[in-house]
């Protein structure tokens, strides 16, 4: 998100802003699930192999990592991609980055006699 502000690409930074905050409350509601299925047990040791019992729940997990990692169909390709797919400021004023540019030529400040 910050990225995309970074690089002029206000519209797919407001786009992931919107999209990772879809994907994230369906992780975060699949975690809800998980735990309302144990009982409301937080032992990490019983919150494991349940795709048999709750799999609606795997089944939302699983799209919402493959969202969050930016695959395909999904998306979180789509936002992701309009932000990496803009050229950075830098990339398109000149090819040598600014921190290997020699420095700016001084003004001579010797007068001559």
């Amino acid at each position: 998100m910050f990225l995309g502000l970074g690089v002029g690409a206000f519209t797919g930074a407001v786009f992931h802003l919107f999209t990772h905050a879809f994907f994230k409350a369906l992780l975060f509601l699949g975690s809800g699930s998980v735990m309302h299925a144990i009982g409301g047990d937080c032992d990490i040791t019983r919150q494991g192999r349940l795709y048999r019992h709750i799999p609606w729940t795997a089944r939302t997990f699983i799209v919402g990592s493959l969202a969050l990692a930016g695959i395909f169909p999904f998306a979180g390709f789509f936002s992701k991609e309009m932000i990496l797919g803009r050229p950075s400021p830098a990339a398109t004023t000149s090819s040598t980055p600014a921190a290997c540019s020699p420095p700016p030529a001084r003004p001579s400040t010797s007068r001559a006699r």
